[in-house]
C-alpha cells in the first residue's frame, strides 16, 4: 500500500499545469499557470457527470449538496494539496527562502534594535548561506517536500528596505486548508513582505482564508501547535487584541481552540534581544504527545496553569541556555525534533524524556536576525489523526 506522502507525490504529478496570464492595463503581462485535477486529453465530461451525486440528467444540480459538502473534504481535489500543518505529525511540506543581500545591509547592524537583530553585527552572507541550505538538506533527508522562494532583490517596502525575507513563519498560518496571511508587528521593516508571500502561496494553490485587516496586527505562523485541535499564540508586540479576534474567528469556524497566552515586550532597548519576547515559537515547542519544552520566564503563569491542567510534562530551558534558540526548533515528527546547535542541558533534558534530538548549526542566522529554525519555515502540510 502506498503511505501518505507516496499517494500525494502520485496525485500531484498527475495533475496539469495550463499556463494562463494576466495582462494590466499599462499592458505588463503576468504569466501563471492553473494546476488541473483532470488532464485535458481523453477528458469525457459527460461521462464525469455521471459520477457525480449531484448529477441527474435533464435536472438542475442539486445545489444543497454543494452546501454540505465541507471545504478540507475538497481542498485536495480542487487546491492540489489537503494543505494544514496543524499538530504535531510528521512533518511533510514546507516552503523557505534562501538568504539573500537582504538579510545584511550595513543599516541593520547601525540601527540593530529597530531592526531586531543583536549588537554583533551583520552576517556572513556566505556563511548564512551555508547553514540554511544544510538546514534544507536535513529536511529532505528526513522526507520534506521542500519548496523555496527566490526573493526580490532589493526588497523595498513603503517604509525602507524589506528584512527577514528569509524568516518564512511570517508567511502565514497555514491551517485545515487554507493560510491566515499576517499584519506585521514586529516591524515596519516587515510590511509588504505579505504581498510577496500571498502571490507565493496563491502560486502554490494554497488558499487564503483571511489577511488579518483593520486595526488588527497579528503574525500566527509563528504560533504553536499543543495538539492538532489547540493552537497557542501569544498577545505582545506581535499580536493586539484585534488581531487575536480575527485569528479566533479562523480557528473556530474550523474547530479549532485558541489559547491566548501574554508575553512581556519592551520599550526603549530590547537589551540585545534580553528583554522580553516576540512570538510564541520563541517561548514553547510542543516536542511529543503532551510535552513540552518552556522558558517559563517568558510567559504568564496563567499559561503554565493551563499546561498542567492538560497533563503536559514541562522540560523547562534554563536561562542561560536560552539564547541558543532550542526552543525555535521543528518538531519533525511526535518525539523528534531538529534544534540549533548547543543546549546541552536542554538536549539532556529531552533525551531523558525519550525525546530524538536532530542538532544543525545555525548560529549565523541569530547575527542578522533574533530568529532560528522555526522562523524561517512555513509549515504548509503535516499528517493528522486518522
Amino acid at each position: 500500500m502506498l503511505d501518505e506522502r507516496t499517494r500525494e507525490e502520485a496525485e500531484a504529478s498527475a495533475r496539469e499545469e495550463v499556463p494562463f496570464r494576466v495582462v494590466r492595463s499599462d499592458g505588463t503581462e503576468i504569466k501563471l499557470a492553473y494546476s488541473s485535477p483532470r488532464p485535458a486529453d481523453g477528458h469525457d465530461e459527460l461521462a464525469l457527470l455521471e459520477t457525480l451525486p449531484w448529477f441527474e440528467s435533464g435536472k438542475p444540480l442539486r445545489n444543497w449538496m454543494l452546501h454540505e459538502t465541507d471545504f478540507y473534504d475538497e481542498v485536495e481535489q480542487i487546491w492540489g494539496r489537503r494543505w494544514g500543518a496543524e499538530g504535531i505529525g510528521r512533518l511533510r511540506e514546507v516552503l523557505v527562502s534562501r538568504p539573500t543581500e537582504n538579510e545584511t545591509r550595513d543599516e541593520y547592524a547601525r540601527e540593530w534594535q529597530y531592526y531586531y537583530s543583536s549588537a554583533s553585527g551583520n552576517a556572513d552572507l556566505g556563511k548564512l548561506q551555508h547553514q540554511f541550505d544544510q538546514y534544507y538538506e536535513l529536511l529532505r533527508d528526513h522526507g520534506v517536500r521542500v519548496n523555496y522562494i527566490e526573493p526580490p532583490v532589493p526588497a523595498i517596502g513603503a517604509y525602507g528596505y524589506l528584512k527577514n525575507l528569509v524568516t518564512l513563519a511570517g508567511g502565514g498560518l497555514v491551517v485545515r486548508g487554507g493560510a491566515i496571511m499576517h499584519r506585521m508587528g514586529l516591524g515596519s521593516w516587515q510590511r509588504g513582505r505579505e504581498v510577496i508571500w500571498s502571490k507565493v502561496l496563491t502560486a502554490l494553490q494554497v488558499p487564503i482564508y483571511l489577511t488579518i485587516h483593520g486595526r488588527g496586527i497579528g503574525e500566527p505562523g509563528a504560533g504553536r501547535w499543543l495538539d492538532s485541535n489547540t493552537f497557542v499564540f501569544n498577545e505582545s508586540v506581535v499580536a493586539n487584541e484585534e488581531g487575536l479576534r480575527q485569528i479566533e474567528w479562523v480557528l473556530g469556524n474550523l474547530g479549532i481552540e485558541f489559547i491566548v497566552a501574554h508575553s512581556p515586550g519592551w520599550n526603549d532597548s530590547i537589551g540585545n534581544g534580553n528583554i522580553g519576547t516576540s512570538h510564541m515559537d520563541m517561548v514553547l515547542l510542543t516536542v511529543d504527545e503532551r510535552k513540552v519544552l518552556l522558558a517559563p520566564h517568558l510567559v504568564n503563569y496563567g499559561f503554565i496553569r493551563e499546561l498542567k491542567r492538560r497533563d503536559f510534562t514541562i522540560i523547562e530551558v534554563p536561562v542561560e541556555e536560552y539564547w541558543d534558540l532550542a526552543i525555535n526548533g521543528v518538531t519533525l515528527a511526535p518525539g523528534k525534533v531538529v534544534i540549533n546547535q548547543g543546549s546541552p542541558t536542554v538536549v539532556r533534558a529531552l533525551e531523558g524524556a525519550d525525546v530524538e534530538v536532530v542538532q544543525v548549526d545555525f548560529s549565523e542566522s541569530h547575527k542578522f536576525a533574533i530568529a532560528g529554525l522555526h522562523c524561517a519555515t512555513l509549515e504548509l502540510v503535516r499528517d493528522q489523526p486518522s
